[in-house]
């Protein structure tokens, strides 16, 4: 399996704690998000690509041990010109995870697992309950996805996993629609919800978040 971590965004809402580096580059508890996000994926996939953009320089010495792909117009675009920058050369299952995510190492081997289980369908992860706050999924009584976005559903985790014989699809959905959200693609092949404890995910957005997850990270 190869992961591909989105690191491309400035992530302007954090104001001061990424003026100088990605927002998956700031640190949390002495650590960065990106520290905490290879620690629990590294178990689980044999290679890493890191799409980045906003500040690239100050940080591709950090990556030595994984591809780094360079988003130069990163702020004309949003993710999924990224997702669909890094998916280019890889032939292998990949498992895509949002740069200012961390989950535990037993998130991503469950969700693994379950994705082996259904035998050539992609996944999208999601958090339990219905909520409207956040862009989120739904899904139909077999757990396929049905839509997504700003919507009454699941709230997106901010991971998955997209089948190797999905790449194609995908890749071309997403140089569709490259000033969107790369979730959208899970529409285009497919896909099943899979559902983790809130208690194995993290997400910043904003600095009440960071401040928030001082106090959880490391999970687990």
């Amino acid at each position: 399996m190869h992961a591909v971590i989105l690191a491309a965004g400035e992530g302007s809402r954090m104001g001061e704690h990424t003026e100088d580096v990605p927002k998956a580059f700031m640190e949390v508890g002495g650590r960065t998000l990106y520290e905490y996000q290879r620690e629990a994926i590294d178990p689980h996939v044999e290679d890493v690509t890191v799409a980045l953009g906003y500040r690239h320089e100050k940080v591709l010495d950090r990556v030595h041990t994984a591809q780094a792909v360079v988003v130069e117009a990163w702020d004309e675009y949003d993710n999924a010109e990224s997702l669909y920058r890094a998916l280019e050369g890889i032939d292998d299952d990949v498992l895509v995870l949002n740069g200012d995510v961390v989950v535990t190492p037993e998130a991503v081997a469950s969700v693994r697992r379950r994705y082996r289980d259904l035998e050539g369908e992609s996944v999208v992860v999601h958090l339990p309950g219905i909520q409207t706050e956040h862009t989120a999924i739904r899904l139909d009584e077999r757990s396929r996805v049905t839509d997504y976005g700003e919507i009454t559903g699941f709230r997106h985790a901010g991971m998955g996993v997209l089948d190797r014989e999905h790449i194609d699809a995908a890749a071309a959905h997403l140089r569709r629609n490259r000033g969107g959200w790369y979730p959208s693609m899970y529409l285009t092949v497919p896909t099943r919800g899979v559902e983790i404890p809130e208690s194995d995910h993290v997400e910043i957005n904003r600095p009440r978040d960071r401040r928030a997850a001082k106090g959880r990270l490391p999970l687990g």
